[in-house]
């Protein structure tokens, strides 16, 4: 039934309204029963939506039923209704709509301790049927705040997940496209500028290469997104060497360094693999013409250490911000490990990410 709340309360009123209004037939009720059963009923329809102002008019009616009928048919089954409101405003109502219904429900408790039961008895009745009251009063209002802070954890967690879905698909599709776009700007400019038919040509080659492989990479990113994990293998360690010649085949002078076991745990071959990536389009886009850039990738005996420095004379104000930086210090933050951007002495720059193993 979830989802179909309204629905829900609606059906439960009309059967609640029908059963007590027979009953009322049955013993032949008078107009203030079934008046006054009406009265307390039907705000529960919608009480979850209004949880306050229907609490409100229910123990308004509830409190005239005391002054009016209190020495002549007394409790009605209708009484239910008061601890379905005072549930409902815990459970779905301001802390000050709960605080006020226990208030009230308990006023409500000790008056109909005093008055019933009607007979003529001792006060011990009185008081044991106060207790009663008090106790359904205490315990519809204790059930309902643990429903209220259940569904308030329920929907801080889903809003939780809907941000980290969020963060992780803007991260993966950062890292699936920049590196690609930094590439196609740099082979664009550089083409626009070549003197020779062969040097446009390689250019023109290498951004329809590098067009096609970003637009694989998005289909394999949007698939996944719509279709769920696939069992395609995600890029480790082991293609790190492949994405230093495509970055060198087109225009960058990069040399590597690698030190370390190609078949990694996928996660943090990933991982590894991304921020190289990234540390490369960084180069692209702010190191400058002619630069030259040298990764390194170590595996040492307590972490994973990884560097991608330049020459370059770099963009000021890029050293520290960008969302290629936030998306790397999440992935290496998910393992444990620290990622760094820092000015080169000299010139230039250097991405460090440490990982402990």
């Amino acid at each position: 039934m979830r989802g179909h709340e309204p629905l829900v309360d609606a059906a439960a009123t009309a059967v609640l309204v029908a059963c007590w209004t027979l009953f009322g037939v049955a013993v032949r009720g008078d107009g203030a029963y079934f008046l006054l059963t009406l009265g307390l009923l039907l705000p529960l329809a919608v009480r979850r939506r209004y949880p306050a102002p229907v609490a409100g008019v229910v123990l308004a009616v509830a409190f005239v039923q005391w002054l009016t009928v209190r020495d002549t048919i007394g409790a009605l089954p209708a009484d239910l209704a008061v601890p379905i409101v005072i549930h409902a405003a815990a459970a779905y109502g301001k802390p000050w709509a709960s605080n006020g219904a226990l208030g009230v429900g308990l006023a409500g408790a000790v008056l109909g301790g005093l008055s019933w039961p009607q007979l003529a008895t001792s006060a011990e009745a009185h008081l044991l049927t106060g207790a009663f009251l008090t106790s359904v009063v205490v315990a519809a209002w204790a059930i309902g705040t643990l429903a209220g802070v259940r569904r308030r954890q329920a929907e801080t967690l889903a809003d939780r997940a809907r941000l980290l879905e969020r963060t992780r698909i803007a991260r993966e599709m950062h890292d699936v496209v920049a590196h690609s776009l930094a590439v196609l700007i740099a082979q664009a400019d550089g083409g626009r500028y070549a003197t020779s038919p062969e040097a446009r040509a390689n250019a023109l080659t290498t951004i329809a290469d590098y067009g096609r492989q970003a637009l694989a990479e998005t289909r394999r990113v949007l698939g996944v997104l719509r279709d769920g994990p696939t069992t395609e293998p995600m890029p480790g360690l082991g293609d790190v060497p492949a994405l230093v010649e495509q970055v060198r085949s087109g225009g960058l002078a990069v040399s590597l360094e690698i030190e370390a076991p190609p078949d990694v745990e996928p996660g943090l071959g990933l991982v590894a693999y991304r921020i190289v990536q990234e540390g490369l389009t960084n180069v692209l886009k702010h190191a400058g013409p002619c630069a030259e850039a040298e990764v390194s990738v170590r595996w040492g005996p307590r972490q994973l250490e990884i560097d991608v420095r330049d020459d370059g004379r770099g963009t000021p104000g890029t050293a520290t911000s960008g969302y290629g930086l936030v998306g790397m210090r999440e992935r290496a933050n998910a393992y444990g490990g620290v990622v760094t951007l820092e000015p080169r002495p000299g010139g230039g720059r250097v991405l460090s990410a440490r990982i402990p193993l």
